[in-house]
């Protein structure tokens, strides 16, 4: 196995081909899939009110 030389360093710390669309994955690793948790918690907890809310109009006046 051989070590890379600094010459092949150098040319692929120019190199900038990548980086748009690495960009668009650390902005979907730090916005986009915190914010489907986010989403999915407050789609529970919609679900549970509106559950609760349901059985509480089918209970019958004394």
């Amino acid at each position: 196995m051989t070590v890379p030389s600094r010459a092949m360093w150098r040319r692929l710390h120019r190199q900038v081909g990548g980086q748009l669309t690495l960009e668009w994955a650390m902005v979907l690793v730090v916005v986009a899939l915190p914010m489907y948790f986010v989403i999915k918690l407050c789609m529970a907890l919609l679900v549970a009110h509106f559950q609760m809310v349901s059985f509480m109009e089918t209970i019958p006046f004394p």
